[in-house]
C-alpha cells in the first residue's frame, strides 16, 4: 500500500525544488474552481474534490502556493483588487492533472461581511456572482428589481437538520409575496413559491441562511436576519440560531464513515496499519512503540483515554470535574466509565470526528450552558453547564508511558481566534509517587496567530503530597516562540521532539527548530497527550506574550467572538513513538 505520507511529501519535494514531473492528464480537473473573500483581506478558494487525488497544487495570482490535500486554500494579507487562482490535481503516483480554468476575485479596501466579494471565471460565466446589496441576483425575472422598502422582510428565518447533510429552512408568510429568494452561506441558492428550502451535501460544520420576498411585480424585500445551523452529518434535531445568539446547537456526530471498523478494537499500542508506511521502519537507530493512524472510524481505547488525567477522574463519592488556566471548554469523554456523563454529555455531541485517514478533534458551542459561574471544579452538571465550548483531549495516561525516545504527530492546526491546540508529554507518577511535574510541550498555538509555534519545558522542585512545588519554565534555544513566516495552519506538519539523557530537541517537518540542555529532563516517565483547549489565561494575555492583547472586559469568548465561532478542528494524520534501538 502507497504511504499517503510519503506521496505528500514528496510533492511538497517536487514544488519546493521547482521540479514539477512531466504532467500525465490521466486524473480529472478540478471542477468548480471558486474563491470568496471572508475576511480582511482574506481569500477562501474551494474545489469539488477529484477521485483519486491525494493532494492539489495552488497557484495564486500566477505563481505556485503550495500543496494541500484538502479542496480549499487560505490566502492572507492581500491587497485590494485583483487576485487569481488555479488548482490542479495530483493522484497517488505523483500524476497531475490539467489546470483549472483561472478565476479571479476583487478585494475590497475594507470587509464588509454583508456584501461579501465572489470570484468568477476569466473567460466564462461566474463561479457565484458578486454578492452586494446593490448588485443584480439570480431571478426568474429578466432584471433583477431593486429593493423595496415598504415590503416586509420574512420574519422568524429558521433551519432543522434532516440528516446526511441536509438542513430544512423555513421562515414565515410574507403578505403580498409571490415567491421567495434564499441565499445559503452567501451565495444565491434558488427561489421558491413555497415557505420552505432544502439544502443537500452540506459539509460538516456552520452554514447560514438569509430569504427575500419577491411580490409579483419582481419587487424584492431586504433580506431577513441571518441564521446559522451546525450541521454534523446525521440525522438528529440540531436546530438553527440567529445570527446574534450566543449558543448554537452542537448536534450530533457525524455519520459513519468509510474506514477500518476493527481499527479501535485491535489490543496493541502499535497500530497495524503503520507498517504499511515506509517511512515508519526508515528512522536510524530507532524502532516503533507507539502508534495510531486514525484509518478507523472511532478511538482505540487500548491506547487512549478521552480526557486528560484530572478532569473527571474520581473523586470519594463522585466525578470532579476542573477547569484549568482559565479556559472555556469542557471535554467530552467519550470513553469515560462514569455513566452520568455517558448518559449526559456523550449524547449531545462527540467532538471525534474520522474520515477514514484522519481524526478531527472539533470544537463546538454548548448547547448545554445555562449559567456563567466561573468555577475553577465541581460536579459534572455544575461545570457541563458553565462552560462556553464543548471539545476534546487524548492522553496515554496508565496505557502508555516512556523515558527518552523520538515522539511525533502529522498534525494540521485550525487558523481560528481562541484556539488552542497542544500536543504535550506529561508526568506519569502522582505527588505522593515522586513527581517533578515533568512537561515537555512539542507543540503549542494560539489560533489566533498560526505562524507562531511555543516550545517548552516545565518542572517543578521539592514536590510533596501537600505541596505542588516550585515551578520552573525553561525555554529551549534560540527561542521557544518558533517563527519561519509559515502559515501552519495551511496544511499538515509534523511536530517531534527527540529525548535523550539530558538534551530535549524540538523539530518541525524534520528541520531542528529549537533545543535544550538540562539533566531536571531526565527525572521520569512521560505520556503522551493532545487536545484542542478555547480561549484560556494565555490567550488573552499581552501581544508582546502571544496573546490578542485585549482590554479586560473584552476577555475571549466576546459576543462577536461567539458570532464568528465556526467550529474549528485540530486535524491529526497519526501519532508515532519510537525508542532507541
Amino acid at each position: 500500500m502507497t504511504s499517503k505520507k510519503i506521496v505528500i511529501r514528496s510533492c511538497l519535494l517536487l514544488a519546493l525544488s521547482g521540479f514539477l514531473a512531466t504532467p500525465s492528464y490521466a486524473i480529472e480537473v478540478p471542477k468548480d474552481p471558486r474563491g470568496t473573500e471572508i475576511a480582511q483581506s482574506v481569500v477562501k478558494w474551494e474545489w469539488a474534490s477529484v477521485p483519486g487525488a491525494v493532494t492539489y497544487e495552488v497557484s495564486i495570482d500566477g505563481s505556485y502556493k503550495g500543496i494541500t490535500r484538502d479542496p480549499q486554500y487560505y490566502s492572507r494579507d492581500l491587497w485590494p483588487g485583483d487576485h487569481s487562482m488555479r488548482v490542479r490535481a495530483i493522484d497517488a503516483n505523483g500524476n497531475y492533472s490539467s489546470s483549472t480554468a483561472t478565476v479571479k476575485i476583487v478585494v475590497n479596501s475594507r470587509f464588509n461581511p454583508s456584501s461579501l466579494a465572489r470570484s468568477v471565471v476569466v473567460g466564462g460565466s461566474s463561479s457565484s456572482s458578486t454578492s452586494s446589496s446593490n448588485s443584480a441576483t439570480v431571478s426568474t425575472t429578466p432584471v433583477a428589481a431593486s429593493a423595496s422598502s415598504s415590503f416586509q422582510a420574512p420574519q422568524s428565518p429558521r433551519g432543522s437538520e434532516t440528516g446526511n447533510g441536509g438542513v430544512k429552512w423555513e421562515w414565515n408568510a410574507v403578505s403580498g409575496a409571490s415567491r421567495y429568494e434564499v441565499t445559503v452561506d452567501g451565495a444565491v441558492a434558488g427561489e421558491t413559491s413555497n415557505l420552505q428550502y432544502s439544502s443537500s451535501n452540506l459539509w460538516v460544520g456552520e452554514h447560514s441562511m438569509t430569504v427575500k420576498a419577491i411580490d409579483a411585480s419582481g419587487n424584492k424585500s431586504v433580506q431577513s436576519d441571518t441564521v446559522k445551523i451546525n450541521v454534523t452529518g446525521a440525522a438528529s434535531s440540531s436546530t438553527s440560531t440567529a445570527q446574534n445568539d450566543a449558543v448554537s446547537s452542537a448536534g450530533l456526530a457525524p455519520a459513519p464513515v468509510q474506514g477500518d471498523q476493527n481499527a479501535a478494537s485491535v489490543q496493541s499500542l502499535i497500530d497495524p496499519a503503520s507498517y504499511n508506511y515506509p517511512e515508519v521502519t526508515q528512522k536510524d537507530g530507532y524502532e516503533l512503540v507507539f502508534s495510531d493512524e486514525f484509518n478507523g472510524t472511532a478511538l482505540n481505547p487500548y491506547r487512549w483515554h478521552s480526557q486528560l488525567r484530572w478532569d473527571g477522574e474520581f473523586n470519594g463519592e463522585r466525578y470532579e470535574y476542573r477547569v484549568i488556566n482559565g479556559e472555556d471548554q469542557f471535554y467530552v469523554n467519550v470513553l469515560s466509565p462514569d455513566s452520568e456523563h455517558q448518559n449526559d454529555i456523550v449524547p449531545v455531541y462527540n467532538p471525534f470526528q474520522f474520515d477514514g485517514s484522519t481524526l478531527s478533534i472539533r470544537a463546538a458551542k454548548n448547547p448545554l450552558k445555562n449559567h456563567s459561574n466561573k468555577k475553577t471544579y465541581g460536579s459534572l452538571d455544575e461545570i457541563s453547564t458553565q462552560q462556553t465550548f464543548l471539545s476534546g483531549a487524548l492522553s496515554t495516561h496508565e496505557k502508555f508511558s516512556q523515558k527518552y525516545g523520538y515522539f511525533e504527530a502529522r498534525i494540521k492546526i485550525p487558523s481560528h481566534v481562541g484556539t488552542f491546540p497542544a500536543f504535550w508529554l506529561f508526568h506519569e507518577n502522582r505527588a505522593w509517587e515522586g513527581t517533578q511535574r515533568t512537561e515537555i510541550d512539542i507543540m503549542e498555538n494560539l489560533g489566533h496567530a498560526p505562524w507562531y509555534i511555543y516550545n517548552s519545558f516545565h518542572y517543578f522542585k521539592n514536590v510533596t503530597a501537600t505541596y505542588s512545588g516550585d515551578a520552573n519554565f525553561i525555554k529551549p534555544q534560540p527561542s521557544g516562540q518558533v517563527y519561519t513566516g509559515i502559515d501552519y495552519s495551511q496544511d499538515y506538519h509534523v511536530y517531534a521532539v527527540e529525548w535523550t539523557q539530558g538534551k530535549v530537541v524540538w523539530y518541525i517537518d524534520g528541520e531542528k527548530m529549537s533545543e535544550m540542555y538540562n539533566s531536571e529532563a531526565d527525572f521520569e516517565e512521560l505520556y503522551l497527550m493532545l487536545n484542542l483547549a478555547m480561549g484560556g489565561n494565555w490567550t488573552n494575555f499581552p501581544t508582546n506574550s502571544g496573546g490578542l492583547g485585549r482590554a479586560s472586559n473584552e476577555r475571549y469568548p466576546n459576543a462577536n467572538d461567539l458570532n464568528e465561532f465556526a467550529n474549528p478542528a485540530l486535524e491529526i494524520d497519526y501519532v508515532r513513538v519510537y525508542k532507541r534501538k
